[in-house]
């Protein structure tokens, strides 16, 4: 079964990775902002399903506290992302 959806999946994922290379600068800008706006808003909704008493104002501080501290981890060696390749 694995198998079977590799088969689907790597053809996929292929296409996907073919198309980004071929895609403008200015639209990976745009993919990247994109992004991070998602993102921002899953760990927004995170902190309210592990805080839900807080106020936005709350959420907010949380929020900016978590990415000073994966800041710091990453400047002090503790995390480092995948670079790309």
């Amino acid at each position: 079964m694995e198998e079977q959806i590799a088969a689907l999946v790597d053809p996929i994922y292929r296409d996907k990775v073919l198309r980004a290379r071929e895609a403008p600068l200015s639209k990976k800008m745009g993919w990247g902002a994109e992004m991070f706006t998602e993102v921002r808003g899953r760990m927004k909704s995170g902190i309210r399903m592990q805080f839900p008493e807080v106020d936005e104002e709350d959420v907010n501080k949380i929020l900016l506290e978590r990415l000073d501290r994966l800041t710091r981890a990453e400047e002090m060696e503790i995390f480092k992302p995948v670079k790309s390749q």
